[in-house]
Parts: structure tokens; sequence; C-alpha cells
């Protein structure tokens, strides 16, 4: 029983990793006038020749995650009281 708990847990995770992986990316694209802002302010290359840096989609993949990982355990606490 507690193997079933343990599995479904990582499932539910992994899912939440492949579903905010678009989401992460549209949500990079669309923070272009951000990443373009952060350049000029700080002189952190951001933007390149072909779109945003790697380390723009991975600060809106952690975001995205840590968000869907706060809510998830909320919606958990609450389901088990």
């Amino acid at each position: 029983m507690e193997t079933t708990k343990i599995l479904r847990g990582v499932g539910i995770l992994c899912a939440i990793c492949l579903i905010a992986a678009p989401i992460a990316f549209a949500v990079t694209i669309a923070l272009i006038p951000l990443w373009s802002w952060i350049e000029s302010r700080f002189a952190i290359e951001s933007l390149g020749h072909s779109g945003p840096a790697e380390w723009c989609y991975l600060a809106s993949y952690t975001i995205i995650l840590t968000c869907a990982a706060i809510i998830w355990l909320v919606i958990r606490r609450r389901s088990v009281i």
C-alpha cells in the first residue's frame, strides 16, 4: 500500500514536470521584453540571435515548477484534512 502511494506521487510529479515544460517555453517567449530589459539594465546576456538564452528558459521552468509544487502540496494537504 505504501509503495502505491509513492509510485502515485512520483507519477504526479513526472506529469507536472512534463506539463510545465511547454508552459515554461511559452512563458519564456512571452517574457522577451523582460529579458531585453534585464540585458540592457544588468548587462547579462539574455537574448541572442536565436531567442532567449538557456538561463531564461531554466528560470521560467523553475518558477513554474515551484508554483505547481506549492499548489499540489496545498491541494494534497486539504484533501488529507
